[in-house]
């Protein structure tokens, strides 16, 4: 089974505009390259495309292949530090 056809991909005003611009100008520049919103699908015009992704406070760039398809931003902008646990030293 294809990852989501039976799902409404849920995209919004800013990135169906980029969608538009992608159509018609075939490249992004500027803001234009800059999603904010990490709920939004990746669709087919993003493809092969470098797109840069907000985490809060700098841009995380991300380059679209065909294995991307369909998953959400966010799933590939981590906003979280991992956790170690500090070691003991041994007295």
């Amino acid at each position: 089974m294809a990852n989501i056809n039976w799902k409404l991909n849920k995209i919004s005003k800013s990135n169906f505009k980029k969608m538009l611009i992608l159509k018609s100008t075939k490249e992004l520049n500027g803001k234009n390259r800059i999603v904010f919103k990490k709920s939004d699908f990746i669709s087919r015009l993003f493809l092969n495309k470098n797109i840069l992704i907000y985490k809060g406070c700098f841009y995380r760039k991300l380059f679209v292949t065909k294995f991307i398809l369909n998953y959400k931003f966010g799933e590939f902008a981590y906003t979280r530090k991992p956790f170690r646990y500090m070691l003991k030293s041994k007295k």
